[in-house]
């Protein structure tokens, strides 16, 4: 589950021009090649962003009005907001804001996006009435994928990942498993651990 809340000061957004950045960025975190279809449409189910323009934004440096500014909040389940999760999202996030401004490339010159990773405690998270632990979310976002039945082919020199169907290189997994003699790799630790309760495995 993903809650991106985008702050936008210094530019007056239309409602369409709101949504085209609110999609811009729901696209950049949930479109994967590599990833099967029915993984990401479940993952798109647990991703929402906000749009908001606030009334009022102080800061130092060039105005706003010179400079727009903008403040995105990306809240996950902790086990998902490591140094590797926000060097992968980071980018992604701010390059689909910085390609709604007349010049694209000035996000990337000026710190004028500042992106915050929010990881959540087990147990504050809720659906479907309910505390949901972040195993219990990747299980609800690949249910798809592993109800479809379709089985991937792996590049050379990887493997797939049961749970959620991507492929992970073996040179570098981190996250493996072996049941019944066969050995599997996984994206992900929460993956890992869907697979281990599934099987009856630690």
């Amino acid at each position: 589950m993903m809650t991106l809340e985008v702050f936008v000061t210094g530019r007056a957004l239309t409602a369409e021009a709101e949504r085209d950045l609110g999609d811009r960025v729901l696209r950049a975190l949930t479109t994967e090649d590599a990833a099967p279809d029915a993984a990401m449409e479940g993952m798109r189910e647990f991703v929402h962003v906000l749009v908001a323009q606030p009334r009022t934004w102080a800061t130092g440096g060039p105005t706003p009005d010179a400079a727009p500014r903008y403040l995105v909040r990306l809240t996950v389940p902790g086990s998902w907001s490591d140094r590797e999760f926000g060097a992968h999202v980071v980018p992604l996030i701010t390059e689909a804001v910085a390609a709604t401004e007349p010049d694209p490339t000035r996000l990337l010159r000026e710190p004028h996006c500042i992106v915050q990773v929010i990881g959540l405690r087990e147990h504050c998270i809720g659906t479907l009435g309910a505390t949901t632990t972040s195993t219990e979310m990747t299980r609800l976002m690949t249910q798809g994928y592993r109800d479809s039945g379709e089985r991937r082919v792996a590049p050379a020199g990887s493997t797939i990942d049961p749970v959620c169907g991507m492929p992970v290189e073996w040179d570098a997994a981190r996250f493996t498993i072996t049941h019944d003699g066969v050995a599997h790799a996984f994206c992900a630790p929460s993956c890992r651990k869907v697979y281990a309760e599934d099987h009856g495995l630690t």
